[in-house]
C-alpha cells in the first residue's frame, strides 16, 4: 500500500469519504481504525496521510494518531474525519472490506 502525507490544513478540511469541504461550523464525526499488526505506519504517526484502498478505487485521508493520545489510548491508530453519518456508514463498510481482504485495518468502529 502506498502512503502520502498530506498537509494537516488540507485533510481537516475535507470529508475522508466524499471530499466535500468541512468548516468550523459544522459538526463532523469521526471513524477510528485499528491497524493490522504487519501494517507499520510509525513513521507517518502525528500525520494525516492518503492512503489508497484495495477495494476501491479512490484514496482516502487517515490521521495517524500517536502514541500517548486519546485517540491512541482508546484503541485507534487512524482517524478518518467524515462530513455526516451516511458518509461514515459507507466509509466503515469499505474497510470492513479493506479487513476482510486481510488488508491494513483490523477493526473500525464509527462515533
Amino acid at each position: 500500500m502506498e502512503y502520502s502525507i498530506i498537509p494537516d490544513e488540507e485533510a481537516l478540511s475535507k470529508c475522508a469519504w466524499c471530499q466535500s469541504q468541512i468548516n468550523d461550523q459544522m459538526e463532523v464525526l469521526g471513524l477510528g481504525a485499528k491497524l493490522n499488526p504487519d501494517a507499520d505506519l510509525s513513521e507517518y504517526e502525528s500525520h494525516c496521510i492518503q492512503i489508497s484502498l484495495v477495494s476501491e478505487e479512490k484514496p482516502v485521508y487517515m490521521m495517524v494518531t500517536a502514541q500517548g493520545s486519546e485517540a491512541r489510548n482508546y484503541g485507534n491508530d487512524g482517524m478518518f474525519l467524515i462530513c455526516s453519518e451516511r458518509c461514515g456508514k459507507k466509509l466503515k463498510s469499505v474497510l470492513e472490506k479493506e479487513i476482510s481482504l486481510g488488508k491494513m485495518f483490523e477493526t473500525v468502529r464509527l462515533g
